[in-house]
């Protein structure tokens, strides 16, 4: 008569799977890299809740230039007020469609190139055109 004895699964320990290992093995795996861990997140503990508490929390969003300079935090109507020129500087107004359209060409190509399945030829010839079509667009077109 044969017996199979069924050996129980063995885990390893917590401390070395998870979470609690991946931050043992990455952030504390010496002195260096635990001091260093230690000091960054000191530095994160100090400098992000202000930063925090500046941008989002004391922040005027819509309101007037009096209002922004009475306000605690950051002014963020300036940029709700200016978005036109943030994105096209001094492009003439009835010409702002071509770096619009320069950008979203950029924008897709880059959209489309992050999957490496797609670095092709083609993908190449497409940057190629996009480039020319977008300098072409930001220029104003072949005679201008």
């Amino acid at each position: 008569m044969e017996q199979t004895v069924q050996a129980e699964e063995v885990r390893p320990p917590v401390t070395q799977i998870g979470v609690i290992g991946w931050v043992r093995h990455n952030l504390f795996n010496g002195v260096f890299n635990s001091l260093l861990t230690i000091v960054t997140l000191f530095f994160l503990w100090r400098v992000f809740p202000p930063l925090f508490r500046w941008a989002f929390i004391d922040s005027a969003w819509h309101t007037t230039g009096q209002a922004c300079r009475q306000a605690a935090g950051a002014c963020w109507s300036v940029v709700s007020m200016n978005y036109r020129f943030i994105l096209f500087g001094f492009y003439p107004y009835e010409q702002q469609w071509r770096p619009f359209l320069a950008m979203m060409i950029l924008f897709g190509l880059l959209f489309y190139s992050r999957n490496r399945n797609h670095w092709k030829k083609p993908l190449a010839y497409a940057w190629i055109i996009g480039l020319f079509t977008m300098g072409l667009l930001m220029k104003g077109g072949f005679l201008d």
